[in-house]
Order: C-alpha cells, then structure tokens, then sequence
C-alpha cells in the first residue's frame, strides 16, 4: 500500500516513488490509496486531491514492475475508475460494494455495474463490513453480504476493526465457504506471526502497517527490511 499524505504534491510524489521502490521487488502489485490527505469536502475526494492522485498513479504505473492499483477515499469507486482508465492502472480497491452504512452513502448495485461496463479492464477489489463503516443493521450476516458482493467485485476484501487490526480468521473463513471460486482478499492486519494462518484461507493481502517501523502516521515511509521480512514468509507458502 502507498499512502499519499498531507502534503506538497512534489514532497508526496517523492514519498510515493520511495515506497514503490521498497516494494515492487517483492510484491504482486501496489494500492495508491489519499490516506489522511487533508482534500475532503462533504465526506467526498476534491477534485484537486482527485487530480493529484491521477499524475502521481501515472509516475507510479510507469515506473512500477508490478501492476498498480487506486483507493480513492472514501468509497470514491467513480474517481478510482476514471483514474485507474486514464493511467493504465489495472485495478481498483472499494471499502464496500454492498450494505447501508451510517452516515455513508450506499453503493447502487446497478450503477457500479454501469460505471464498470465502462472500464472493463480494470478489476474491483471490493470490500464487505469494512472498518471504520457502522451498518445501519449491525447484525446483517456477513455470508449474506458476501454473496452479495460476488456479483460486483471480481475479489472480496475482509478487514479488521481498524488500521493495522487483524483480520478476524472466522470472518475469512466464512466469507470463503460462502464464495469457494471467488478471490478472496484479508484487508489489515498482516504480519509475519499471523500470515501463514490466513494465507492458507485467503487468496491474497493489503498490507500497508506491518511495512513500516511506526505505523500508518503521516510522513512514515515504507521499511525495505519489513517488507523483505514479511515476503519472505509468504514465499514459504507460495
């Protein structure tokens, strides 16, 4: 994951051409994802952070080894696939495809599927009962809305309770049984002590705080040792 921060745009570019190079050695591709950038207006991406994000996603596809994928917060799938179109970014991460949420403005089934039809080769990773969303109706069964979400992202995304939490087993567990051929993806909470567990379940994993010394903190780059740490266990299980 490369997180763009507050910033100058050149100090972000810069940043995010540090992360890439820590990474793309050693993983199977990278999330540019306007974490904590300071752009919002009315719980939405300005258009500037939204610009922004599309010349520093084009430096980042042409000088990436691994496919390149777009996270515009929040939830901002229309921008993430206009961006992803324009600089031939090969996928798209969604906090969520399905479900009402509290204070958040749900996603028409109907209109992603249109909005997508326009941009076939981008892939959706997208995401169900994700953090920092509350549902409307808590109890809402996460089997439901995995199969919900089958028919809209072309992989699953299961989170944690927060940043950096881990992704609760049972939930990857389940969402699995539910969708067997179905990419599924653990979106926090990967670290070495817990990776071989939730590989053997799930096909793949964002990670983004166990890759640097401190945390997701504004300014916190990237560590090249964390990173190598980290794939090397995965390669144990690839």
């Amino acid at each position: 994951m490369i997180h763009i921060f507050e910033g100058d745009e050149q100090a972000q570019l810069a940043q995010a051409l540090e992360d890439l190079e820590r990474l793309h050695d050693y993983v199977a591709g990278v999330i540019v994802e306007n974490y904590d950038c300071g752009y919002l207006d009315a719980n939405r991406a300005t258009p500037e952070i939204c610009d922004r994000l599309l010349r520093i996603t084009k430096e980042i596809v042409r000088r990436s080894k691994v496919p390149v994928g777009v996270n515009v917060l929040p939830n901002d799938y229309e921008q993430s696939l206009r961006i992803a179109h324009m600089t031939n970014a090969r996928f798209i991460q969604v906090d969520h495809v399905t479900g009402k949420f509290i204070g958040c403005e749900s996603v028409d089934p109907q209109h992603l599927l249109s909005v997508r039809a326009t941009r076939p080769h981008v892939a959706v990773l997208g995401g169900i009962h994700p953090k920092y969303y509350d549902l409307f109706d808590p109890n809402t069964p996460l089997a439901a809305s995995a199969h919900a979400a089958k028919g809209l992202a072309d992989a699953i995304v299961v989170t944690g309770e927060y940043t950096g939490g881990e992704t609760n087993l049972n939930d990857v567990r389940t969402v699995k049984e539910v969708v067997p051929d179905h990419p599924v993806i653990v979106g926090s909470g990967i670290t070495i002590q817990n990776v071989h567990a939730q590989l053997r379940i799930a096909d793949g994993a964002i990670v983004g705080t166990a890759f640097k010394k401190e945390g997701v903190i504004p300014g916190e780059p990237i560590d090249a040792d964390l990173v190598r740490r980290l794939m090397d266990e995965v390669a144990k299980i690839r």
